[in-house]
């Protein structure tokens, strides 16, 4: 089986069986664990290869540490994807002042690849998602990054996902496009990129310090031969009383769902079945557990959709892994 057809059969894997139900909260207390993981209803590729649910937990579990970076290379960690071909794999990147690179990590933290981008440009790399693309499944990386807002133009990196091997940890150099683009009303600051896995659709959140966060959306196809003007899709608000500045976001594995966190929370949108998807962006969240971390900026789902990881900026900092219970 060829690497883009054992990518793009992972994605299928991962997509099928996804339960559209919204999560169910209590008051506070929490919920039993309702999880999407009868296999006797999991329907069949073709060539019957099992295909696997997507779980969701009514309230996840407290996080806890499951690692600690080893590496001095991962002294920034500003975004998080689980890869859904080999999960388990974490891929990860430093803030600015990195070179364009991206890394590999697994559960416990340990550096299990660094993957260079010769030739692309790490101005203010912020986040980073998974997601479909031609070649199967790809890595994306967001160059959003604008404090002042003085940049004239941002780009996204798309990668076909790397395959990490059981060895030690390896170094090559990836081959990389890059998707130029400007927002229809001028330069914003952004820490979010999130790629929806079942049309492949790229959004930007911005990061403000008061309102809400502006949502923009790349229009299809994606090219890389010119400068896309992002579409404006809605307007993001977070409960007020706390911190408002979002710092990473993703999609759920079944798409009906997205995480979206600040320095120091953490907030879950979801969206029915059968509304318009980007209702999601207009929805009351609920908010989740995460971790009290230093400078909390990244955040992923785990690849079955049961439970999200987090990580902080700074070195040797934990792996914050939270799972439903079983």
């Amino acid at each position: 089986m060829s690497p883009q057809l054992s990518a793009r059969l992972g994605l299928v894997m991962v997509l099928a069986g996804c339960s559209s139900d919204p999560p169910m909260y209590g008051d506070g207390a929490p919920a039993d664990i309702a999880l999407i993981q009868d296999a006797s209803d999991v329907p069949m590729a073709s060539g019957d290869v099992p295909m696997a649910s997507c779980g969701v937990c009514a309230t996840p579990a407290s996080p806890e540490t499951s690692g600690t970076l080893s590496s001095s290379d991962l002294d920034e960690i500003s975004g998080i994807a689980e890869s859904r071909a080999q999960p388990g794999v974490y891929f990860v990147h430093n803030d600015s002042g990195d070179t364009a690179r991206f890394f590999s990590i697994d559960g416990n933290g340990s550096l299990r690849g660094t993957y260079v981008l010769h030739g692309a440009t790490a101005v203010d790399w912020e986040d980073i998602a998974v997601g479909p693309c031609p070649t199967g499944e790809c890595v994306y990386l967001g160059d959003i990054g604008d404090n002042d807002r003085v940049r004239s133009g941002y780009a996204v990196y798309r990668v076909s996902q790397p395959v990490v091997g059981a060895g030690p940890a390896t170094q090559r150099d990836v081959t990389w496009e890059r998707f130029s683009f400007v927002y229809p009303d001028g330069a914003h600051n952004a820490e979010s990129l999130a790629v929806r896995p079942d049309t492949g659709d790229v959004y930007v959140i911005t990061k403000v310090s008061t309102g809400s966060s502006e949502v923009y959306r790349f229009p299809q196809p994606l090219r890389a031969d010119g400068v896309a003007t992002l579409v404006r899709v809605g307007a993001l608000a977070l409960p007020g009383g706390g911190d408002a500045l979002v710092t990473a976001a993703d999609i759920h594995p079944c798409a009906l769902r997205l995480l979206v966190r600040t320095y120091t929370r953490l907030w879950e949108f979801s969206v029915g079945e059968g509304a318009p998807w980007e209702d999601i962006f207009r929805a009351t969240p609920q908010r989740v557990l995460v971790s009290s971390e230093t400078q909390g900026e990244s955040v992923g789902w785990h690849a079955d959709g049961r439970g999200y990881v987090t990580i902080s900026e700074g070195r040797a900092q934990g792996l914050h892994d939270a799972r439903c219970v079983e």
